[in-house]
């Protein structure tokens, strides 16, 4: 726990979460879309609403390397498989 607190405080200072961010947006998008193949339909629901709010906060942080899908989703080119 002492790492990770220290690791917080190096990213505070810093001010430059994006790439954490980038970091759990992949693991949300690759947890949604097992969800998804599983047909887990109430937990793909809810890991799309946790992607679309990574998203936005990664829009916030300067990080706008953003694209609409066909489905008016919206998906971070800088995650890497994120398909819908």
């Amino acid at each position: 726990m002492m790492a990770l607190d220290a690791h917080e405080k190096d990213t505070d200072q810093d001010g430059d979460i994006a790439p954490e961010l980038v970091s759990i947006a992949r693991l949300v998008t690759y947890a949604r879309n097992s969800a998804k193949d599983l047909d887990l339909e109430f937990s793909t629901y809810c890991l799309d609403l946790a992607l679309g709010s990574l998203v936005e906060e990664i829009r916030k942080r300067g990080v706008d390397k953003t694209e609409a899908s066909d489905e008016g989703e919206y998906t971070a080119s800088v995650i890497s498989g994120a398909s819908h």
